[in-house]
């Protein structure tokens, strides 16, 4: 019948003794990865870390992983300095007997080296597996009595009494991911804790071949299997994968399957994910094969059946067509003849993928006498056996036979077209480090290629400028005189166009025209009328005083903030006309100068009279005010106000040198209108202000600036010939 299967889900190439041992214990083994352990992505900080060994108290390493990616680095680090390559005044500190023996066969050990690990972590050429939930390997616990391999058990191994650790440094070489509680405590004591990654674990995709074993596995009546889970981590790799390519019905199947764990942290994993059965295992791959060894034992059945001579199989058929037809008497023991009410029987199933054939084997002692078996004495009698039953039984053992041959192969071939795989797998493996490798070299040479066409462009570069001063020095001396005006022109024409400045672009045709005139060439007529026909343009220009309207625009600026406002605290100021002819009543007798004012004997009623008005006329106040919303404005009102009017002042001037007409009087516009709205048009000032910007807006005449565009263009034609 076929064997129990143990799948085991380490990462590809590090279960090579585990299978073996599984193997000559009897099972199945079937290669299902659960992690990929391969190169971290960023091995700088590990690097930097390694260049300054000594400079740590105490370098942990979680997982003989770590041990490996990590002294590799390290070779390459030290590759061709004198001395050891690890100091040896650094103790070194693992969590499990396999760092311990991954240590020492890179010649780290005991007692050249001090090497720190859990108590009964003695090398014992397991392989360890990663496990990312403690942040340290775990190298596992289960039972009470057994020892723990973990970061907690290292930890009672270090020195923690207080002060051991206080400003020390202490580096952790790890994996990606994982709780950091040793690293948590070694900070409490007062280390400087370094932790750095020298190695990563990446979910792997399995092979379409591996998923059609597991479905097979998974099928009613297929032989036994038991996952092999030896870290958190595959645990939940394990649930995600199986959901993502499993059906519904699988899925719960695979929840119902038996699981082994080495550790109580991957039980409660498995539990916690829906797992069903989790059996518990011992420490190392001795406690894993002991684990898998028990539950083969339990799920296997006869080691080896000889097989029974065909004339011996028509008592026990002849027997159990007695046994249908008498039900009471079935309910007896089967080894009736040996008196022995105690006696057993031993039943074991064998499953096959398509059906499910029972077959049971008796130990008595009746075997002495030469009787298959004998029947009790309250038992009727056996009938007469047909002859048809011992070949129909021979006919159905041949083929039960056949189709057990026929499935053993078929598990054998599945069996090894796996472990081809794996094989594979861990070639591919091999050749994607082999690929990262070429792909930093390809990088490199990528980046001394761009060197080099980086100064092959630069001196490219270089040769045209070369060859630019050679033209240069080429030249003739009319060649550079022509050279010269173009680039007068050119200059001229320029600011004619950003600043509308006329008199430089004129001063500029002008030189260029008496220049031409000294050489007194003829090919240069055409060149000089042309220049002639733009200097007319020019002086045909009017006369627009930007300046000037831009000084008044400053000037209105700066008298913004000295201007009344209407709803201002301060009198308003008034013409003389304007005055009330009460007030100037008053202002007669502060004087003295109201008509008997001054004389002894004025009507004492016209001086109270007089004296009446002058007072209310310092208390009540009478103007007229077309906007309301004028007298409306607050002190910090009135303060935005003024600013509003100022930076409508300052648009108006960028656009008047901007030469943007719209937008010059708009703003202007609205200067004006603010002021004759809220401040006193009556005073003096305001007044002023008024003038200034009415000046300026008239000085600022749009003109339309002629181009030099003839001139260039007789250049060009002359350039020509």
């Amino acid at each position: 019948m076929p064997r129990p299967t143990v799948v085991v889900t380490r990462p590809a190439g590090q279960s090579r003794q585990l299978t073996e041992a599984l193997h000559a214990a009897g099972l199945d083994v079937l290669g299902f990865p659960l992690l990929a352990i391969g190169p971290a992505s960023d091995d700088a900080p590990l690097r930097a870390a390694l260049s300054h060994l000594s400079d740590y108290a105490l370098v942990v390493f979680v997982s003989p992983n770590a041990v490996s990616f990590a002294l590799d680095a390290l070779a390459q680090v030290r590759e061709g300095m004198d001395g050891p390559r690890w100091p040896p005044e650094v103790p070194v500190a693992v969590v499990g007997p396999s760092s311990v023996a991954a240590l020492a066969e890179r010649g780290i050990a005991p007692p050249t080296y001090r090497v720190i690990a859990p108590a009964g972590a003695a090398p014992v050429g397991a392989e360890a597996d990663d496990e990312p939930s403690n942040g340290v390997s775990t190298e596992t616990e289960m039972s009470a009595g057994a020892p723990r391999f973990d970061s907690e058990a290292l930890w009672s191994q270090l020195d923690t009494t207080p002060g051991a650790f206080t400003g020390r440094r202490v580096l952790i070489i790890r994996g990606n991911g994982g709780r950091d509680w040793l690293g948590d405590r070694l900070r409490e004591a007062g280390a400087a804790v370094d932790a750095v990654e020298a190695y990563s674990r990446t979910p792997p995709e399995p092979t379409a071949m591996q998923w059609q074993a597991v479905r097979d596995s998974l099928k009613p009546g297929a032989p036994p299997y038991a996952w092999l889970l030896t870290s958190s981590e595959a645990v939940r790799n394990l649930d995600a994968l199986a959901r993502l390519h499993l059906s519904p019905q699988e899925y719960e199947r695979l929840k119902q399957v038996q699981c082994i764990a080495p550790h109580a942290r991957i039980a409660a994993q498995a539990q916690a994910l829906g797992f069903a059965h989790v059996q518990p295992a011992a420490p190392g791959d001795a406690g894993l094969l002991a684990a898998c060894t028990q539950w083969g034992n339990a799920h296997a059945g006869p080691a080896a059946l000889a097989p029974a001579p065909v004339a011996a199989a028509a008592p026990v058929a002849d027997r159990n067509a007695a046994q249908i037809d008498q039900p009471a008497a079935a309910a007896q023991p089967i080894h009736e003849s040996t008196g022995s009410p105690g006696s057993t029987t031993t039943k074991a199933e064998r499953v096959t993928p398509d059906t499910t054939s029972p077959s049971s084997s008796s130990t008595t002692s009746a075997g002495s006498t030469g009787a298959p078996f004998a029947m009790h004495p309250a038992q009727p009698a056996a009938r007469r056996i047909n002859p048809w039953w011992p070949a129909l039984i021979a006919l159905l053992v041949a083929f039960a036979g056949g189709f057990w041959w026929l499935q053993n192969r078929v598990d054998h071939l599945t069996q090894e077209l796996a472990r081809r795989q794996q094989s594979n797998d861990a070639l591919v493996q091999e050749t994607r480090v082999l690929s990262k490798d070429a792909q930093d070299t390809v990088k490199a040479l990528q980046a001394k290629v761009g060197a080099l066409d980086g100064q092959l462009a630069e001196a490219r570069d270089k040769q045209a400028a070369l060859e630019q001063v050679y033209q240069d020095l080429m030249r003739n001396r009319d060649d550079w005189e022509i050279a010269e005006i173009q680039q007068l022109l050119t200059n001229a024409g320029q600011q004619l166009q950003l600043t509308g400045n006329v008199q430089v672009a004129l001063a500029a045709l002008q030189s260029a025209d008496a220049r031409l005139g000294r050489a007194d060439k003829p090919q240069y007529n055409q060149l000089r009328r042309a220049i002639a026909r733009d200097i007319a343009r020019m002086k045909s220009l009017p006369d627009t005083d930007l300046t000037g309207a831009a000084i008044k625009l400053d000037e209105s600026i700066n008298q913004i903030d000295a201007l009344p406002l209407l709803s201002g605290e301060r009198m308003l100021d008034k013409s003389g006309a304007d005055a009330a002819p009460g007030a100037k009543v008053a202002a007669a007798a502060r004087d003295g100068s109201a008509p008997g004012a001054g004389q002894p004997g004025a009507n004492p009623l016209s001086r109270l009279w007089n004296y009446v008005l002058d007072e209310l006329g310092q208390v009540i106040r009478v103007r007229k005010v077309d906007d309301t919303n004028a007298l409306l404005l607050s002190g910090e009102q009135g303060w935005f106000l003024r600013e509003n009017v100022k930076l409508r002042l300052l648009n108006a001037r960028l656009a008047l040198l901007s030469r943007n007409e719209p937008v010059f009087r708009n703003d202007l516009a609205a200067a004006q209108a603010m002021i004759g709205r809220y401040f006193d048009t009556r005073s003096r000032r305001v007044q002023g202000v008024l003038t200034l910007l009415k000046q300026a807006q008239a000085s600022a005449v749009t003109v339309s600036l002629p181009t030099m565009a003839e001139s260039l263009g007789a250049l060009h034609a002359l350039k020509k010939e």
